[in-house]
């Protein structure tokens, strides 16, 4: 992406340049920093404490990003890379550990649903779904059905079932966004270390 840039750099007009620096919190500090120098190659002059005032601008900004990058729980892992991922590659095995072993815990320790001992469910029936029908509509027919199927998730042999899916879901969710976090902060860290 630099390099793109850096090849259209000389393309832009002086009011597209200062544009980029009027605004340079919206770029890369890479961008700023080339519109900076192009604006010098051309001979055209930028206030000493505007263009003081750019650099302070660009050095907080990433030192808040670096803040928040080294703050967060993914760099607590490890000091490289491959640390973290090993790490994260851990809690992720804990969690389904923990999550498939409770589901496991829960349908062991529930007993399969027995049926109506009247052997009559209202759902079954189309009466009740015609007078279902007939007071509220068919949205009524589908609410109900819903909230029959949505309560039956959480109970019995179904919760374990559902404890299993939210586990996978949640390992899943956690491994991706630590993993990607992980990924960001060690190209922060290359960028700073390839800066200084």
């Amino acid at each position: 992406m630099t390099d793109t840039f850096q090849a259209r750099i000389p393309t832009l007009s002086e009011v597209e340049l200062r544009q980029v620096l009027a605004h340079f919190e919206g770029y890369r500090t890479e961008a700023v920093e080339a519109a900076l120098a192009e604006l010098e190659q051309r001979g055209l002059t930028l206030a000493e404490e505007e263009r003081t005032r750019i650099r302070q601008g660009l050095a907080q900004r990433d030192a808040a990003v670096q803040a928040h990058l080294h703050h967060g729980f993914v760099a607590r892992l490890g000091d490289s890379l491959p640390a973290r991922l090993a790490r994260i590659r851990q809690l992720t095995a804990l969690l389904l550990a923990a999550g498939l072993g409770a589901a496991l815990a829960i349908y062991l320790a529930t007993a399969p649903q027995a049926t109506n001992p009247l052997g009559y469910e209202p759902m079954n029936t189309k009466k009740y779904l015609r007078d279902l029908e007939l007071y509220g509509g068919k949205v009524n027919v589908l609410a109900t059905e819903f909230m029959g199927w949505w309560n039956d998730r959480w109970q019995g042999r179904n919760l374990a079932t559902t404890v299993a899916c939210l586990t996978v879901l949640a390992a899943g969710g956690f491994w991706l966004l630590a993993t990607r976090r992980a990924r960001d902060l060690e190209r922060h860290q290359g960028e700073a270390s390839g800066q200084a």
